[in-house]
């Protein structure tokens, strides 16, 4: 039954001000953590139900999330940009938990086991924050990727500062990535200058580019697990180039771990791809191409990644969110917003 002001009495109601005071309390308690460890943290029971936006807390086995895969690929492309600016080679042991805000364009705050077998066998505990930028494509910025009993982590000069958004998530200062390009010709493709072929051995030493293709693909399509829980199984890269500023007397490991890269992917496997106002052909022996530009920016340290599946016919004009969800439902003399008893 819908409650309206006529049969709600006075008490009932919660006061601008107690709203805003609730509101104001919890972001708060958020900053301080930067948006880490809140298991402890929520607003009072009489408060559920407001237009209040608070974070959701999930365990790392917790089976309640459903985009399992999306989480995991960000918590390694944090490590990546860890790995890129301070030269080390962690990879992902496993997640111990994430708090996010629900939203079409979300913010996660990681908690995660990793590992640098290059150094020791000892696990360190990484926190990662990942900001989403557009719906429908893989678009996203990581400003913060740290092991989590460093005070400021990465050589950077200062923690990047929270700053709560109450209606899409904290937004943070982000390098400008821009579109990305077409599909490079076959002769722009043999100029070893511009451009270099992964060999099949990098491929397996670097992880990433998996990772990438696996973000691109659910980032467009996060129902593909309802319909092939097994389609990582089913992927098969068969080349990958890599465009950055560097010239081929660059050494390949350092092109491979460029701040500033785009990486052409060609895969087949993929039965029925899925991206906003675009059809494909449909099989698995389809060969599929994707885009993936990774920018790192020099002065604060954040890594953008914004990519895209390739060859899809265009069926429409594609629709940006933002990350802006609305004006915060609040009256000037009262939230008209019946207490929970």
């Amino acid at each position: 039954m819908t409650t309206t002001e006529e049969n709600v009495s006075e008490e009932e109601y919660v006061s601008a001000e107690e709203y805003a005071r609730v509101r104001d309390d919890y972001w708060r308690v958020v900053q301080e953590s930067e948006g880490f460890d809140l298991e402890d943290v929520s607003i009072p029971s009489y408060m559920c139900g407001t237009p209040i936006l608070v974070m959701r807390t999930f365990q790392g086995h917790n089976d309640r999330y459903p985009y399992v895969d999306l989480v995991k690929g960000y918590c390694m492309a944090g490590l990546q940009r860890y790995n890129i600016i301070q030269g080390t080679n962690y990879q992902l042991s496993s997640l111990i938990k994430f708090n996010m805000t629900i939203n079409a364009l979300s913010s996660y705050y990681l908690t995660l086991l990793a590992q640098d077998p290059d150094v020791c066998s000892a696990v360190k505990t990484f926190q990662v924050r990942i900001d989403e930028k557009s719906y429908g494509r893989l678009d996203f910025t990581c400003s913060v990727s740290r092991i989590k009993e460093e005070a400021k982590g990465e050589g950077e000069s200062a923690k990047e500062p929270f700053v709560p958004h109450y209606h899409g998530g904290p937004e943070a200062t982000v390098p400008f990535v821009g579109e990305l390009p077409r599909w490079p010709s076959e002769v722009d493709l043999s100029d070893g200058k511009r451009f270099y072929m992964v060999k099949r051995s990098e491929l397996e030493a670097n992880y990433w580019i998996l990772t990438y293709l696996v973000l691109v693909i659910y980032s467009h399509d996060k129902l593909i697990v309802t319909r092939d829980r097994h389609y990582q199984s089913k992927l098969e890269i068969i080349n990958v180039v890599i465009e950055t500023s560097a010239d081929d007397s660059v050494p390949s490991k350092e092109r491979l771990k460029a701040k500033s890269a785009q990486v052409y992917i060609t895969f087949k496997g993929l039965a029925e791809p899925q991206a906003p106002r675009q059809s494909f052909e449909v099989g698995l022996h389809v060969e599929r191409r994707a885009i993936v530009r990774r920018v790192i920016c020099e002065s604060t340290g954040a890594m953008s990644l914004l990519g895209k599946l390739c060859d899809g016919k265009f069926t429409g004009k594609h629709r940006s969110v933002t990350s802006r969800g609305g004006e915060e439902a609040q009256s000037s003399k009262k939230a008209r917003t019946r207490r929970r008893s």
